[in-house]
């Protein structure tokens, strides 16, 4: 009712004052009252209308309250209220007021809720405030416009209005923008959307999910910025289908063939990237999308910092008919296109900064192919500065096919196994942000952990994830059944397959003008591959191809198309088949080649096939899965030949019972009358003898593992490491407490391989389980930094190699007993190494720009070996303060400064310096009496200084000189101690006659 009152007293008194002073709108409105009736009787009249109005204005604010904040106590509603009553009393409702807000309620009240602080009750309580102040004012606003005197007032104002209207015409005509053939509208808000297109882009494009893979607890997706890592291209044909990758480990390093190169330096103004199916062509184009849009590009494309980028899926655009400039937003940003400023796309492309990305020629259907190549033309026509990339299948598109309009071609290639390692690392960082994550983020690693040491124990599995596609499935499938990928390949290449053959082309909505089934196509390509197995070949004759498709559709039901439209179908489809050479066909994945060349064996009832060559290395991979794919009668032949073979003896036995091993991993069951013969197959070949042999059975899992003796005494020292190795690769509960049970073995080997298996396990556990109790320590080596929050549980340790890069030593606080410490990549301050007290040994390598504080170096008052390989000018001033030295490695800076400080270090029996080009002066030697051992490398006069430390009696014995200025090893003949020197030049050694337990060697 206060709130209704207060609005109903301010209406009055606008009608009562007119246009009075200020003072007379101050003034109570009794006294107005009192003023403008001369009737006694009026003033009460006037104040029962007063009253009615009030209670209408309350039961309307009643209605919103009880309504929209029934939530709120009556105190709370009461305090809200007195707030408002208050801000409608203190604010100007003056007719000035609402004829400045145009007479709009709705702007009024955001000028009162501007000018007036807000109570700061409560989140609830203040919304409210603003709502009822809001929904006052309106009502306000409402009763001054039924004042008699209103419309007067009103038409005064728009004749003041009407009298400036010429002038504020001049001023907005001078300030539109001049129109241009290019700028129908100017180019005014052309910065504005840019920079909100751009936006737009990078945040939607920032996002991979993963179609057509089958998931039960999680949707794939990921951000793209994170995931992306960056693939090799070549300029040639494709790389023929690789036979067997190395046994390699994934996080190793491989050097690429010749000829490849990283993606981003192989893009051109113009470039047309090809790659098969899932080879991470549209992943490419949407991380060059989002890096253009943050400008983020560096090294080689730092140059497209600027550009505009345009994205055209070309499966959008089915029929063929193909974007115009100003339909180029259609695709990725058809929520802000309607925004875009007319001929803003035009402009772009005009200037230079725009960046066209088509994605999928392979996806158009063949008559509109030549559409693009025609599009493409004309808009480079147009533009001629415009970049260009443009991606496709090979069997789309050849190498020329964009040629003639000045298009590079490149491309992808098939992930090295450091390129596999990266990506499944890269893959589950992204997944932290997924939102339907099935397991708790910090769980990640673990699933991590446990495929690599799945992918490390079967070769086959990483030769399958050679593409980013089949890399993502796999580790999205690893996940998704919380680590537990079928053991059994069969299931894993059914759903490769499906992906491949159907769900992924399905769930992305692409056409083609043959359909097919996938029955249909897996029996076609069964056919194929059991060809190409039986022949002995990697390839075949696109002729051969052909006529074996002519004759599989003869006797298929449902089948309206060619042969050459199927074959030619499959090229460009499937994903599986391609042709690297013109003429010549083979298969994208030999490991998916010899799974469908096995389903055509057992189809066709023939595993004596698969008997007779199961001792050629090419057929091992057909008959591992000729045992998953076989049934019944079939699978007991397989089995039985094996064995019979094995046991005949020969050359062959060992292989053969390795490959009955291997058969675990793919077999439902063994045949009862099958299973002692197995069993006895089995203890033949346990313990492995080799890496290989490793790998092969960790392949089959559980089956072998519950096999393996949990004392190795029995075993040599290789057979018992390479059995700890395969109890890593094969994970698991068991294989943890097997290699519990065995970190005590006192044989290097061993010990050192179970702290190897460190990375494959939850870091905390296995160093609490197994590492603590290892019989290597005090020694160790880190390979992973997620081992370092757990090095504190290793009590025993007191020397760390640590070969990652490390961004914190905060975790030496937890190691005090260190004594030895290494770090092959230090990316930080040393200021955590002053709780090593007692650290005698240290050596590092740091890279940075920045020159390093070396003061904590000097509180290790043990310290007596320091090596210190910076990558800056250091100030060596340091080495004065350090109590005593017995080695010492440096980079030395630029110039001699430093001359002083390594001259001082007297008592140094070993020293290791690296320049580039500097003077090593002989005064630095003057007085070195103990120096036993010297290696200098990059550095000049070198003859004087051993001629000083001649002089000064140094006992020499070891001397290592690489690209230095010496040319003549006469000067060597003065140290009579020396028995080792490498060289990286072959010097005349006459000179050294007269040194016979000298031995020289030449390091190139």
């Amino acid at each position: 009712m206060a709130a209704g009152r207060a609005i109903a007293e301010r209406a009055m008194r606008e009608w009562l004052a007119v246009r009075a002073a200020r003072r007379d709108r101050e003034t109570q409105l009794k006294d107005l009252i009192q003023s403008g009736f001369r009737d006694r009787l009026a003033p009460r009249k006037f104040g029962n209308q007063l009253d009615g109005i009030a209670m209408a204005v309350e039961s309307r604010l009643r209605d919103l309250v009880e309504q929209e904040y029934r939530d709120l106590d009556e105190a709370a509603r009461a305090a809200v209220l007195l707030e408002v009553v208050e801000a409608l009393r203190a604010t100007d409702l003056s007719d000035r007021a609402l004829f400045d807000a145009d007479a709009d309620p709705a702007r009024l009240a955001a000028r009162v809720l501007d000018t007036v602080a807000p109570p700061r009750l409560g989140a609830d309580e203040d919304a409210l405030y603003g709502v009822l102040l809001a929904e006052c004012v309106a009502c306000l606003v409402g009763m001054m416009q039924q004042l008699p005197q209103y419309l007067p007032r009103a038409q005064t104002e728009s004749l003041a209005r009407l009298s400036g209207l010429a002038e504020g015409m001049e001023r907005v005509l001078a300030r539109l923008p001049a129109r241009t053939l290019e700028a129908p509208e100017g180019t005014r808000d052309d910065h504005a959307f840019e920079q909100h297109y751009l936006a737009f882009l990078s945040r939607t494009l920032d996002e991979i999910e993963l179609f057509g893979v089958p998931m039960e607890t999680y949707r794939p997706r990921t951000s793209l910025s994170v995931a992306y890592i960056s693939l090799n291209v070549s300029t040639g044909q494709p790389r023929r289908s690789l036979e067997r990758l190395a046994p390699a480990s994934l996080t190793g390093r491989d050097e690429s063939e010749s000829g490849s190169r990283r993606i981003e330096s192989a893009l051109t103004r113009r470039t047309l990237v090809r790659g098969e199916a899932g080879s991470g062509k549209s992943t490419l184009l949407r991380w060059l999308a989002v890096t253009a849009a943050r400008r983020g590009f560096t090294g080689d494309l730092s140059s497209w910092n600027g550009c505009v980028p345009f994205m055209v899926k070309l499966r959008s655009h089915a029929d063929g008919r193909l974007p115009a400039p100003s339909g180029l937003l259609d695709d990725v940003a058809q929520e802000v296109a309607g925004l875009m400023p007319r001929g803003w796309a035009e402009r772009v492309l005009a200037s230079g900064r725009g960046l066209l990305l088509v994605d999928g020629v392979d996806e158009l259907r063949v008559r509109h192919r030549q559409a693009v190549r025609q599009w493409l033309g004309r808009l480079l026509a147009a533009n001629p500065e415009l970049r260009v990339v443009v991606t496709s299948r090979p069997a789309a598109a050849d190498v020329r096919w964009l040629a003639d309009d000045g298009f590079a071609a490149a491309l992808l290639e098939p992930m090295t196994p450091q390129d596999l390692g990266e990506f499944i690392g890269q893959w589950h960082v992204a997944m932290r942000a997924c939102p339907s994550l099935p397991c708790e983020p910090g769980e990640l690693r673990t699933y991590e952990r446990a495929l690599l040491a799945r992918l490390e124990s079967t070769p086959h599995l990483r030769l399958l994830a050679a593409t980013p596609l089949l890399a993502a499935m796999i580790c999205a499938l690893n996940l998704d059944r919380r680590t537990q990928l079928p053991r059994s390949r069969m299931g894993l290449y059914e759903a490769v397959l499906a992906l491949l053959l159907e769900r992924r082309d399905a769930e992305r909505g692409i056409q083609d003008d043959i359909v097919l089934d996938p029955e249909q196509k897996i029996w076609i390509l069964r056919d194929l591959a059991w060809r190409v197995v039986s022949m002995g070949r990697s390839e075949l004759a696109k002729a051969t191809a052909l006529r074996r498709i002519e004759q599989r559709l003869t006797g298929m039901t449902r089948m309206p198309y060619q042969a050459a439209d199927v074959l030619d179908y499959l090229l460009r489809r499937s994903g599986v088949i391609r042709e690297p050479v013109p003429g010549r066909i083979d298969f994208a994945h030999k490991t998916v080649q010899e799974y469908l060349a096995a389903g055509q064996l057992v189809e066709d009832d023939d595993v004596e096939a698969a008997v007779e060559r199961a001792h050629l290395d090419q057929w091992r991979e057909v008959v591992v899965m000729t045992a998953g794919h076989a049934t019944g009668r079939g699978r007991r032949d397989l089995l039985r030949g094996l064995l019979d073979r094995a046991e005949e003896g020969g050359r062959h036995a060992r292989r053969l019972r390795l490959l009955v091993a291997s058969c675990l991993e793919t077999l439902r069951e063994i045949p009862v009358e099958l299973r002692d013969r197995v069993e006895a197959c089995l203890t033949k070949v346990i313990p492995p003898r080799s890496e290989d042999e490793a790998r092969i059975l960790a392949a089959a899992g559980e089956e072998i593992l519950r096999r393996v003796p949990d004392d190795l005494s029995g075993f040599t020292e290789n057979q018992a490491m390479y059995t700890v190795r395969m109890t890593g690769w094969i994970n698991g509960e068991d294989a943890l407490r097997k290699l519990a049970a065995w970190s005590g073995d006192t044989r290097w080997a061993v010990g050192d391989t179970v702290v190897r298996m460190w990375p494959f396990f939850e870091p905390d556990r296995y160093a609490r389980e197994v590492v603590a109790s290892s019989s290597v320590l005090p020694w160790i080596t880190v390979t992973d930094t997620s081992h370092l929050p757990c090095l504190g549980r290793l009590s025993r340790m007191t020397g760390l190699k640590i070969e990652p890069r490390v961004d914190s030593l905060e975790f030496l606080t937890d190691t005090p007993q260190l004594v030895d410490l290494e770090l092959d990549d230090l990316a930080c301050e040393l200021t955590s190494v002053r709780h090593l007290a007692g650290l005698n040994r240290l050596w590092f390598q740091q890279w940075s720009a920045e020159p390093m504080d070396m003061t904590p170096i000097t509180t290790l008052t043990e310290l007596h070996t320091l090596c210190a390989w910076c990558g800056h000018d250091a100030d060596l001033g340091f080495l004065d303060r350090i109590p005593r030295l017995d080695e010492l490695g440096l980079n030395l800076p630029e110039g001699d400064a430093w001359t002083g400080a390594l001259s001082r270090q007297t008592e140094l029996s070993w020293l290791s310096v690296y320049g580039a080009g500097q003077e090593l002066s002989p005064s630095v030697f003057a007085g070195w009496r103990a120096l036993r051992h010297l290696s200098v490398t990059g550095l000049r006069n070198i003859p004087a200084c051993l001629d000083a430390l001649a002089d000064a009696g140094a006992p020499l014995t070891g001397l290592s000189l690489y690209a230095t200025d010496i040319t003549d090893l006469s000067v060597l003949a003065k140290l009579p101690l020396l028995t080792r020197v490498s060289l990286s030049s072959d010097l005349d050694r006459s000179p050294l006659e007269a040194l016979p337990n000298l031995k020289v060697t030449i390091v190139r």
